[in-house]
Protein backbone atom coordinates (compact mmCIF):
# COMPACT_ATOMS: atom_id res chain seq x y z
CA UNK A 1 0.00 0.00 0.00
CA UNK A 2 1.50 3.42 -0.72
CA UNK A 3 2.44 5.69 1.81
CA UNK A 4 3.37 9.18 1.85
CA UNK A 5 5.95 10.69 5.07
CA UNK A 6 5.75 14.31 5.28
CA UNK A 7 8.78 16.01 5.76
CA UNK A 8 8.90 18.56 8.77
CA UNK A 9 10.57 21.68 9.14
CA UNK A 10 13.47 19.81 10.36
CA UNK A 11 13.64 17.56 7.57
CA UNK A 12 13.46 20.23 4.87
CA UNK A 13 16.15 22.20 6.67
CA UNK A 14 17.97 19.44 5.39
CA UNK A 15 17.03 18.50 2.30
CA UNK A 16 19.65 19.81 0.13
CA UNK A 17 22.39 17.73 2.88
CA UNK A 18 23.93 14.33 2.56
CA UNK A 19 24.76 12.76 5.58
CA UNK A 20 26.84 9.54 5.51
CA UNK A 21 30.09 7.21 6.95
CA UNK A 22 33.06 5.39 6.35
CA UNK A 23 34.66 2.66 7.83
CA UNK A 24 37.65 0.54 7.48
CA UNK A 25 37.84 -3.18 8.62
CA UNK A 26 40.70 -5.01 8.63
CA UNK A 27 38.16 -7.94 7.72
CA UNK A 28 35.95 -7.59 5.40
CA UNK A 29 32.32 -8.84 5.86
CA UNK A 30 31.01 -11.82 3.65
CA UNK A 31 28.94 -9.86 1.12
CA UNK A 32 25.86 -12.04 0.35
CA UNK A 33 25.57 -11.73 4.19
CA UNK A 34 25.44 -8.16 4.01
CA UNK A 35 22.96 -8.15 1.32
CA UNK A 36 20.59 -10.68 2.55
CA UNK A 37 21.02 -8.45 6.39
CA UNK A 38 20.16 -5.01 3.88
CA UNK A 39 17.06 -6.97 2.42
CA UNK A 40 16.28 -7.52 6.24
CA UNK A 41 16.84 -3.84 7.16
CA UNK A 42 14.77 -2.63 3.95
CA UNK A 43 11.81 -4.83 5.29
CA UNK A 44 11.84 -2.58 8.49
CA UNK A 45 12.13 0.35 6.70
CA UNK A 46 10.59 0.86 3.56
CA UNK A 47 10.32 4.28 3.23
CA UNK A 48 14.25 3.97 2.56
CA UNK A 49 12.99 2.91 -0.92
CA UNK A 50 10.97 5.74 -1.05
CA UNK A 51 11.07 8.07 -4.11
CA UNK A 52 10.83 12.41 -2.89
CA UNK A 53 8.12 14.13 -4.38
CA UNK A 54 8.56 17.97 -4.35
CA UNK A 55 4.38 18.43 -5.21
CA UNK A 56 3.87 17.52 -1.57
CA UNK A 57 7.15 17.79 -0.14
CA UNK A 58 6.90 13.77 1.15
CA UNK A 59 9.07 10.45 0.34
CA UNK A 60 6.19 8.14 -1.11
CA UNK A 61 7.15 4.58 -0.68
CA UNK A 62 4.88 1.05 -1.07
CA UNK A 63 5.03 -0.80 2.58
CA UNK A 64 4.05 -3.76 0.62
CA UNK A 65 6.79 -3.40 -2.18
CA UNK A 66 10.09 -5.61 -1.84
CA UNK A 67 12.94 -3.48 -0.29
CA UNK A 68 15.26 -1.87 -3.07
CA UNK A 69 18.05 -1.47 -1.08
CA UNK A 70 21.45 -2.79 -3.39
CA UNK A 71 24.60 -3.06 -1.80
CA UNK A 72 27.45 -2.17 -4.65
CA UNK A 73 30.90 -3.23 -4.50
CA UNK A 74 33.81 -1.66 -5.56
CA UNK A 75 37.26 -3.06 -6.62
CA UNK A 76 40.31 -0.90 -4.55
CA UNK A 77 42.92 -3.42 -4.00
CA UNK A 78 45.62 -0.72 -5.18
CA UNK A 79 44.29 0.86 -1.76
CA UNK A 80 45.69 0.03 1.64
CA UNK A 81 44.19 0.31 5.22
CA UNK A 82 47.21 1.94 5.97
CA UNK A 83 46.91 4.59 3.20
CA UNK A 84 43.06 5.40 3.94
CA UNK A 85 43.41 5.68 7.71
CA UNK A 86 42.71 9.26 8.34
CA UNK A 87 43.31 10.64 4.99
CA UNK A 88 39.58 11.45 4.23
CA UNK A 89 40.17 13.45 1.38
CA UNK A 90 41.42 10.23 -0.26
CA UNK A 91 39.06 7.74 1.06
CA UNK A 92 35.91 10.14 -0.06
CA UNK A 93 37.67 10.23 -3.31
CA UNK A 94 37.55 6.22 -4.77
CA UNK A 95 34.00 6.48 -3.91
CA UNK A 96 31.02 7.57 -6.14
CA UNK A 97 28.96 10.68 -3.74
CA UNK A 98 25.70 10.36 -3.62
CA UNK A 99 22.95 11.81 -5.75
CA UNK A 100 21.79 14.51 -3.56
CA UNK A 101 20.09 16.51 -6.70
CA UNK A 102 18.60 13.11 -7.80
CA UNK A 103 16.79 12.46 -4.82
CA UNK A 104 15.31 15.82 -5.15
CA UNK A 105 13.98 14.99 -7.91
CA UNK A 106 12.80 12.08 -7.19
CA UNK A 107 14.93 9.72 -9.01
CA UNK A 108 17.27 8.42 -6.09
CA UNK A 109 16.39 6.73 -3.23
CA UNK A 110 17.73 7.80 0.27
CA UNK A 111 19.84 5.35 0.94
CA UNK A 112 23.11 4.31 -0.60
CA UNK A 113 25.64 2.02 0.40
CA UNK A 114 29.14 0.63 -1.12
CA UNK A 115 32.03 -1.96 0.11
CA UNK A 116 35.32 -1.27 -1.20
CA UNK A 117 38.14 -4.24 -1.18
CA UNK A 118 41.20 -3.46 -0.40
CA UNK A 119 44.10 -4.97 -0.37
CA UNK A 120 44.29 -5.74 3.51
CA UNK A 121 41.01 -5.27 3.92
CA UNK A 122 37.36 -3.60 3.17
CA UNK A 123 36.36 0.11 3.84
CA UNK A 124 32.29 0.37 4.04
CA UNK A 125 30.57 3.48 2.90
CA UNK A 126 26.97 4.51 3.48
CA UNK A 127 25.14 8.05 2.15
CA UNK A 128 21.79 8.93 2.80
CA UNK A 129 19.49 11.67 2.17
CA UNK A 130 20.10 13.82 5.18
CA UNK A 131 16.02 15.30 4.71
CA UNK A 132 15.42 11.44 5.65
CA UNK A 133 17.33 10.95 8.72
CA UNK A 134 19.60 12.68 11.45
CA UNK A 135 22.80 11.31 12.68
CA UNK A 136 20.90 9.62 15.89
CA UNK A 137 18.94 7.42 13.15
CA UNK A 138 21.96 7.01 10.49
CA UNK A 139 23.86 5.67 12.83
CA UNK A 140 20.82 3.58 14.32
CA UNK A 141 20.39 1.80 10.69
CA UNK A 142 24.18 1.28 10.37
CA UNK A 143 24.02 -0.66 13.54
CA UNK A 144 21.04 -2.53 12.77
CA UNK A 145 21.76 -3.60 9.49
CA UNK A 146 25.29 -4.96 11.54
CA UNK A 147 23.19 -6.91 13.97
CA UNK A 148 20.97 -8.22 11.52
CA UNK A 149 24.25 -9.63 9.43
CA UNK A 150 25.15 -11.38 12.92
CA UNK A 151 21.63 -12.97 12.94
CA UNK A 152 20.39 -11.33 16.02
CA UNK A 153 16.54 -9.69 16.40
CA UNK A 154 16.32 -5.56 16.35
CA UNK A 155 13.44 -3.64 17.13
CA UNK A 156 12.49 -1.06 14.48
CA UNK A 157 12.35 2.49 14.88
CA UNK A 158 8.88 4.03 14.97
CA UNK A 159 8.52 5.98 11.26
CA UNK A 160 5.31 7.92 12.53
CA UNK A 161 5.71 12.27 11.81
CA UNK A 162 2.59 12.74 14.16
CA UNK A 163 4.56 13.50 17.61
CA UNK A 164 6.42 16.48 15.86
CA UNK A 165 5.47 19.30 17.33
CA UNK A 166 3.07 21.30 14.61
CA UNK A 167 3.39 24.61 12.77
CA UNK A 168 0.01 25.25 13.28
CA UNK A 169 0.16 24.87 17.31
CA UNK A 170 0.09 29.30 17.38
CA UNK A 171 -1.96 30.89 14.79
CA UNK A 172 0.97 33.50 13.29
CA UNK A 173 -0.50 36.72 15.62
CA UNK A 174 0.22 34.10 18.52
CA UNK A 175 3.58 33.62 17.59
CA UNK A 176 4.74 36.80 17.06
CA UNK A 177 3.36 38.32 20.03
CA UNK A 178 5.23 35.05 21.98
CA UNK A 179 8.37 35.45 19.78
CA UNK A 180 8.91 39.12 20.96
CA UNK A 181 7.89 38.71 24.90
CA UNK A 182 10.98 36.29 24.65
CA UNK A 183 13.43 38.91 22.99
CA UNK A 184 14.27 37.03 20.00
CA UNK A 185 16.49 38.84 17.49
CA UNK A 186 14.69 40.62 14.59
CA UNK A 187 16.55 38.97 11.46
CA UNK A 188 16.63 41.82 8.94
CA UNK A 189 18.02 42.47 5.15
CA UNK A 190 21.39 43.48 7.23
CA UNK A 191 21.57 39.88 9.01
CA UNK A 192 20.42 37.70 5.72
CA UNK A 193 22.61 39.35 3.79
CA UNK A 194 25.55 38.86 6.17
CA UNK A 195 24.61 34.72 6.32
CA UNK A 196 24.17 34.37 2.99
CA UNK A 197 27.97 36.06 2.44
CA UNK A 198 29.27 33.79 5.14
CA UNK A 199 27.80 31.07 4.02
CA UNK A 200 29.24 31.23 -0.01
CA UNK A 201 32.68 31.93 1.97
CA UNK A 202 32.45 29.58 4.74
CA UNK A 203 31.03 26.55 2.19
CA UNK A 204 33.42 27.30 -0.36
CA UNK A 205 36.82 26.72 2.27
CA UNK A 206 36.75 22.33 1.81
CA UNK A 207 39.66 22.02 4.45
CA UNK A 208 39.81 21.21 8.20
CA UNK A 209 41.90 22.05 11.01
CA UNK A 210 41.84 19.04 14.00
CA UNK A 211 43.24 19.21 17.28
CA UNK A 212 43.06 15.78 18.64
CA UNK A 213 42.86 15.52 22.68
CA UNK A 214 43.69 12.90 24.72
CA UNK A 215 41.33 10.38 26.67
CA UNK A 216 43.57 11.36 29.26
CA UNK A 217 43.61 15.03 29.32
CA UNK A 218 39.85 14.76 29.08
CA UNK A 219 39.52 12.44 32.19
CA UNK A 220 41.63 14.70 34.10
CA UNK A 221 39.64 18.21 33.42
CA UNK A 222 36.35 16.32 33.84
CA UNK A 223 37.67 15.78 37.70
CA UNK A 224 38.78 19.23 37.87
CA UNK A 225 35.60 20.16 36.57
CA UNK A 226 32.94 18.08 37.86
CA UNK A 227 31.50 18.59 33.90
CA UNK A 228 30.64 16.10 31.57
CA UNK A 229 32.91 15.34 28.63
CA UNK A 230 31.01 17.51 26.36
CA UNK A 231 31.58 20.43 28.58
CA UNK A 232 35.19 20.02 28.73
CA UNK A 233 36.00 19.74 25.03
CA UNK A 234 33.58 22.40 24.30
CA UNK A 235 35.85 24.72 26.44
CA UNK A 236 38.95 22.79 24.70
CA UNK A 237 38.06 24.17 21.34
CA UNK A 238 36.24 27.25 22.67
CA UNK A 239 39.52 28.51 24.16
CA UNK A 240 41.51 27.75 21.31
CA UNK A 241 39.49 29.40 18.89
CA UNK A 242 39.85 32.39 21.06
CA UNK A 243 43.07 32.63 21.50
CA UNK A 244 43.30 33.46 17.41
CA UNK A 245 41.06 35.81 17.46
CA UNK A 246 41.99 39.69 18.22
CA UNK A 247 40.10 41.67 21.22
CA UNK A 248 38.26 38.59 21.81
CA UNK A 249 37.05 38.78 25.31
CA UNK A 250 33.46 37.10 25.19
CA UNK A 251 32.08 34.03 23.37
CA UNK A 252 28.28 32.92 22.95
CA UNK A 253 27.84 29.02 22.43
CA UNK A 254 25.22 27.46 20.66
CA UNK A 255 25.20 23.24 20.42
CA UNK A 256 22.96 21.13 18.63
CA UNK A 257 20.57 19.13 20.77
CA UNK A 258 19.19 15.79 19.92
CA UNK A 259 15.99 16.75 21.17
CA UNK A 260 14.64 12.84 21.68
CA UNK A 261 13.42 12.60 25.06
CA UNK A 262 13.29 16.06 25.89
CA UNK A 263 9.85 16.81 23.73
CA UNK A 264 7.09 14.75 25.14
CA UNK A 265 6.06 11.69 22.55
CA UNK A 266 9.78 11.53 21.46
CA UNK A 267 12.12 8.87 22.54
CA UNK A 268 15.20 7.37 21.08
CA UNK A 269 13.47 5.24 18.69
CA UNK A 270 11.92 7.87 16.82
CA UNK A 271 13.32 7.97 13.13
CA UNK A 272 13.84 10.78 11.03
CA UNK A 273 15.38 14.17 11.96
CA UNK A 274 14.80 15.85 15.57
CA UNK A 275 18.10 17.83 16.32
CA UNK A 276 18.32 21.72 16.61
CA UNK A 277 20.68 24.21 17.36
CA UNK A 278 20.14 25.66 20.69
CA UNK A 279 22.01 28.50 22.19
CA UNK A 280 23.03 28.51 25.72
CA UNK A 281 21.98 31.94 27.35
CA UNK A 282 25.14 33.03 28.83
CA UNK A 283 28.45 34.92 27.22
CA UNK A 284 31.57 32.95 28.26
CA UNK A 285 34.80 34.18 29.28
CA UNK A 286 36.93 31.87 27.21
CA UNK A 287 40.38 33.17 28.54
CA UNK A 288 39.43 31.95 32.27
CA UNK A 289 40.78 29.01 33.58
CA UNK A 290 40.10 25.63 31.39
CA UNK A 291 37.95 24.23 34.13
CA UNK A 292 36.05 27.13 35.55
CA UNK A 293 35.26 27.10 31.64
CA UNK A 294 34.06 23.85 31.50
CA UNK A 295 32.10 24.16 34.66
CA UNK A 296 30.42 27.10 33.17
CA UNK A 297 29.36 25.53 29.62
CA UNK A 298 28.58 22.31 31.65
CA UNK A 299 25.78 24.14 33.88
CA UNK A 300 24.49 26.45 30.85
CA UNK A 301 23.92 22.96 28.55
CA UNK A 302 22.22 21.38 31.44
CA UNK A 303 19.50 24.31 32.23
CA UNK A 304 19.16 24.55 28.12
CA UNK A 305 18.16 21.08 27.99
CA UNK A 306 16.02 20.62 31.21
CA UNK A 307 14.36 24.05 30.75
CA UNK A 308 10.80 24.00 30.79
CA UNK A 309 10.21 26.09 28.06
CA UNK A 310 12.11 24.03 25.91
CA UNK A 311 9.25 21.93 24.05
CA UNK A 312 7.61 25.83 23.16
CA UNK A 313 10.72 27.30 21.77
CA UNK A 314 11.31 24.56 19.56
CA UNK A 315 7.40 24.72 18.46
CA UNK A 316 7.81 28.34 18.40
CA UNK A 317 11.04 28.12 15.81
CA UNK A 318 8.81 25.80 13.57
CA UNK A 319 5.85 28.53 13.39
CA UNK A 320 7.65 31.15 12.74
CA UNK A 321 9.19 29.75 9.93
CA UNK A 322 5.94 28.32 8.57
CA UNK A 323 4.75 32.29 8.80
CA UNK A 324 7.87 33.63 7.43
CA UNK A 325 8.19 35.54 10.57
CA UNK A 326 11.66 37.64 10.54
CA UNK A 327 12.42 36.59 14.14
CA UNK A 328 15.13 33.67 15.17
CA UNK A 329 15.72 32.63 18.63
CA UNK A 330 19.53 33.08 18.10
CA UNK A 331 21.26 35.70 15.79
CA UNK A 332 23.16 32.71 12.90
CA UNK A 333 24.73 35.26 11.23
CA UNK A 334 27.38 36.08 14.48
CA UNK A 335 28.74 32.13 13.59
CA UNK A 336 30.46 31.37 10.50
CA UNK A 337 31.99 34.80 9.88
CA UNK A 338 35.94 36.20 9.81
CA UNK A 339 34.98 37.45 13.45
CA UNK A 340 32.88 35.09 15.08
CA UNK A 341 30.67 36.10 18.32
CA UNK A 342 29.47 32.50 18.61
CA UNK A 343 31.12 29.27 18.83
CA UNK A 344 28.74 26.44 16.98
CA UNK A 345 29.33 22.72 18.19
CA UNK A 346 28.15 19.37 17.25
CA UNK A 347 29.04 16.75 19.43
CA UNK A 348 28.69 13.81 17.27
CA UNK A 349 30.23 11.51 20.27
CA UNK A 350 27.41 9.77 21.55
CA UNK A 351 26.77 8.13 18.22
CA UNK A 352 29.68 6.22 18.88
CA UNK A 353 30.26 5.41 14.97
CA UNK A 354 33.46 3.65 15.89
CA UNK A 355 32.13 1.27 17.70
CA UNK A 356 29.70 -0.38 14.82
CA UNK A 357 31.10 -4.37 14.48
CA UNK A 358 30.11 -6.64 12.21
CA UNK A 359 31.55 -9.71 14.16
CA UNK A 360 34.74 -9.30 13.13
CA UNK A 361 36.20 -6.95 15.08
CA UNK A 362 36.27 -3.29 15.45
CA UNK A 363 36.79 -0.95 12.83
CA UNK A 364 40.37 0.23 12.72
CA UNK A 365 39.01 3.95 11.49
CA UNK A 366 35.54 5.57 11.41
CA UNK A 367 35.52 8.60 8.84
CA UNK A 368 33.20 11.74 10.25
CA UNK A 369 30.48 13.20 7.72
CA UNK A 370 31.87 16.71 6.10
CA UNK A 371 28.65 18.45 6.96
CA UNK A 372 29.31 22.17 7.48
CA UNK A 373 29.71 22.30 10.93
CA UNK A 374 31.37 25.24 12.43
CA UNK A 375 33.50 22.74 15.32
CA UNK A 376 32.64 18.95 15.69
CA UNK A 377 33.98 16.64 18.27
CA UNK A 378 34.60 13.12 16.30
CA UNK A 379 36.47 9.88 17.73
CA UNK A 380 37.70 7.75 15.03
CA UNK A 381 38.90 4.85 16.55
CA UNK A 382 37.47 2.88 19.69
CA UNK A 383 39.50 4.22 23.40
CA UNK A 384 41.27 6.72 20.89
CA UNK A 385 42.08 10.09 21.23
CA UNK A 386 38.60 12.47 20.53
CA UNK A 387 39.04 14.94 17.74
CA UNK A 388 38.05 18.09 17.86
CA UNK A 389 37.58 19.64 13.84
CA UNK A 390 37.21 22.79 13.01
CA UNK A 391 35.05 23.81 9.06
CA UNK A 392 35.09 26.58 6.80
CA UNK A 393 36.02 30.20 8.14
CA UNK A 394 36.66 28.53 11.56
CA UNK A 395 39.15 26.18 10.20
CA UNK A 396 40.49 28.96 8.12
CA UNK A 397 40.69 31.70 11.31
CA UNK A 398 42.97 28.28 13.14
CA UNK A 399 45.04 28.02 10.61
Amino acid sequence: MEQSWQLSSFDLFSLKMTIKGAWIYKTAPDIERMRTALTQLGGLYPILSGRYDENSKSIVYDDDAPSRLTLETADLHQYTATQLCGNDALAWSVVRPYDNKAFRQGRNIPFSATLGMLADGAILYVQCAHAAMDGHTFYHLIRQWAMLYQGQTVEAMRVDQSPLPSASTYSKAETLQRVQQKGWPKIGLRQVAKMLVNMVRNNAIKQTVTIEVSQAEIAQLKAQAQASTHAVLSAIAMQRLAQRLPHCNRLKMIQVADLRGHYDGIDSRFFGNFSQAMPLDADFDPHQDLAKLAADIDHHCRVALDSPELEEVVTLSICASQYSLPYFFFDASDMNCSHPGTIYINNQLKLKACQIDWGHGLPLYAFANDLPDMVKFWQPVPDGNIQIIYAGLAAKIMK
